[in-house]
């Protein structure tokens, strides 16, 4: 039954090709303008680097300087906080790669993937600062201000997600991680040269931007499509384009959207990342063994809560910040 409906959506997003040329071109190169512009050139560089540093086990010395505030925060083993770390700094899908990797390379245990998986992939703070800070901010009093209470419904959600987990599964990690395989260490003197290592990641990290680039300019496409279908108003049509592709419905909801609320809704379908961002994140974990049903109903609980998280500081914003716009 599953493979019959794919088939239908399939062979409907072909039809829906041949009726509206015009259209899939606008959306094809507005995905793929995106990807090369935006994402190829921030992405791929810390891909490559996040990928090869688990490779050659240099990831600690960044693990070790953030190990115990993160262990603290989120009950992590030692390898991962530099999920953490990424998934926080790198934006999508860095987070749920690093962890996929980490996987394969018997550093941390599924359970603490699985862990990993709800709370450690997230947008970065260059995305939340610098696009949607110009998509909201600009004419605003106080933009840091405004910065500041964006990043707070990312980075306080996901610790709430977090708690929330810990409480449900009742998990606890150790704290230097898993010890490597002996048979890893009695294959140490066969390991592969490091610029062999390099070329592997550069090679393994050039087939997920491909794939991320392919899904961006499908999704594109599907809002080009959805901008002609008969919504009740922009409003409900811009919060839909979100929940599709967070970047351009981010953009359409700062337009039709006043501040706070606008404010809170980009804050909500960037966390969840739009349907676009779960494509790219099921990409990369394929064969991990990793649940993207459950990653899927724990971002959207994050965003629920970033939304929430938002809204709460934009109540009090006259007693903390005067915030204004």
């Amino acid at each position: 039954m599953k493979t019959i409906g794919i088939r239908l959506l399939s062979i409907l997003f072909f039809a829906l090709i041949l009726l509206f040329p015009a259209d899939t071109l606008s959306g094809s190169k507005t995905g793929l303008l995106l990807w090369f512009q935006t994402v190829l050139p921030t992405l791929l560089p810390a891909m490559i680097l996040a990928d090869y540093l688990i490779r050659i086990r240099a990831d600690r010395y960044i693990s070790r300087l953030a190990d115990r505030p993160l262990r603290f925060l989120f009950g992590v083993s030692i390898d991962g906080a530099y999920a953490v770390l990424i998934g926080f700094l790198c934006g999508y899908p860095m987070g749920a790669k690093t962890t996929a990797s980490l996987l394969s390379e018997g550093r941390i245990a599924k359970e603490e993937a699985d862990y990993l998986l709800s709370f450690c992939n997230q947008p970065s703070p260059m995305f939340i600062i610098g696009f949607l800070g110009a998509s909201l901010l600009s004419g605003t009093d106080r933009p840091f201000a405004w910065a500041a209470v964006l990043l707070a419904g990312v980075y306080v959600s996901a610790f709430f997600v977090s708690v929330l987990y810990r409480a449900r599964q009742s998990v606890s990690f150790a704290p230097t991680g898993i010890r490597p395989r002996p048979a890893e260490a009695a294959q140490k003197t066969t390991d592969p040269s490091p610029l062999s290592l390099l070329e592997t990641s550069m090679m393994t990290s050039f087939e997920v931007m491909v794939k991320i680039g392919g899904y961006m300019m499908l999704f594109s496409v599907l809002e080009a499509w959805i901008q002609k279908l008969p919504f009740p108003g922009p409003a409900l049509q811009s919060v839909f384009m979100g929940f599709v592709e967070m970047t351009t419905g981010s953009r359409q909801i700062a337009a039709c959207w006043p501040l706070p609320r606008a404010a809170a809704l980009c804050c909500g379908v960037t966390v969840f990342g739009g349907l676009s961002g779960f494509a790219q994140t099921a990409n990369v974990l394929k064969g991990s063994g990793l649940s993207t049903g459950r990653y899927f109903l724990w971002k959207l609980l994050q965003g629920g809560l970033a939304s929430a998280i938002v809204l709460i500081c934009l109540l009090f914003q006259r007693a903390l910040l005067p915030l204004s716009g």
